[in-house]
């Protein structure tokens, strides 16, 4: 039973990254979050995202209560396991959201997040972009995947 149940976890999961791999959208760039949603209840699971991205900045170990216990994250080609977890940020620094596509089907979402992150200090900016597939939980979203990366410096 317990099988089935992770069966059928894995296969939704894949399912929706391949659906999320298919989605075109539009950038718009922006200095505030420019969001576009598709279904219902979109405006939670991308609070759930813009939160772990500014924690993960901030290197805020309350990040780790917005993912499930085997939550998968890649950022660049490399398993994370703590923060930073997204391509691109450093410790410290501020992320800005540029552009934000959330999608609900029933207790599953996928965001797709273009961000910015910029250290004052070591004056750099790093853009990334991130897939991140929730769950809901009870009455809210956990993080179960999350896969990020870094335009290569030879693409436009």
């Amino acid at each position: 039973m317990v099988g089935a149940l992770a069966s059928r976890r894995v296969a939704a999961l894949l399912c929706a990254a391949t659906l999320a791999a298919c989605t075109t959208r539009t950038v718009r760039p922006s200095s505030e979050v420019t969001a576009t949603t598709v279904g219902a209840g979109t405006g939670d699971v991308e609070n759930v995202v813009r939160l772990s991205l500014r924690l993960d900045a901030a290197a805020d170990r309350k990040a780790d209560t917005l993912y499930t216990s085997d939550a998968v994250v890649v950022g660049n080609a490399r398993l994370r396991l703590a923060a930073p977890r997204f391509a691109g940020i450093g410790s410290g620094g501020r992320v800005t959201i540029t552009a934000a596509n959330a999608t609900v089907s029933g207790g599953l979402a996928w965001v797709l997040v273009d961000y910015r992150w910029i250290s004052s200090t070591e004056q750099r900016a790093e853009v990334g972009r991130a897939t991140v597939i929730c769950e809901r939980r009870g009455s809210g979203w956990k993080i179960v995947h999350a896969h990020s990366s870094q335009p290569l410096p030879w693409d436009p």
